[in-house]
């Protein structure tokens, strides 16, 4: 019967616990004892990191993977920028030759081409002349994190923050 790896390591400890209850009530010399604990957790710790290297395995394959499809996504994303360059070449391309030929209206069966006039937009030429009832400050606060952890770090205290370690797994 295969175990996952959460119930190997579940087993480990309750064998741990058993042998720790178990010394507790026989009287054997230190050597029995030593023989004792590396006969039973040796089978299973075999097992655990056996299952533990094959799920990093697994990890290091998933990983793998991401890398290509990240790749695959570049290219799809490059890809697509370069027909929506085309697009946009050949429709500047028809626009300037419909309108060399002074034709406002062209249609088939499937497609109909037609220049129309767009809504008007606002170019602004400077700035500060414009009035300032057409104008709105819009004020921006970033916290700067890595100030925050150098000034905890060096033994200030600062209200409403605090520093939170953490572990990683690196497989390599």
């Amino acid at each position: 019967m295969s175990l996952a790896l959460y119930a190997i390591a579940d087993e480990y400890r309750a064998s741990l616990y058993d042998i720790q209850n178990t010394l507790e009530d026989v009287e054997i010399d230190d050597e029995a004892k030593q023989s004792m604990i590396v006969d039973t957790l040796s089978d299973i710790k075999d097992t655990f990191e056996t299952k533990a290297l094959n799920v990093a395995s697994f990890i290091a394959n998933l990983k793998l993977e991401a890398m290509a499809v990240k790749t695959a996504e570049q290219r799809i994303t490059q890809r697509r920028r370069s027909l929506e360059r085309q697009v946009e070449w050949l429709t500047d391309y028809l626009f300037c030759q419909l309108q060399k030929m002074d034709l406002k209206k062209l249609s088939n069966e499937q497609l109909t081409l037609a220049i129309r006039n767009n809504p008007a937009k606002v170019i602004i030429s400077n700035e500060d002349e414009i009035p300032e009832q057409f104008k709105e400050s819009v004020t921006t606060t970033k916290v700067l994190k890595s100030q925050i952890a150098s000034a905890i770090k060096s033994g200030e205290s600062i209200e409403g923050v605090y520093l939170e370690g953490s572990q990683r797994l690196d497989i390599k």
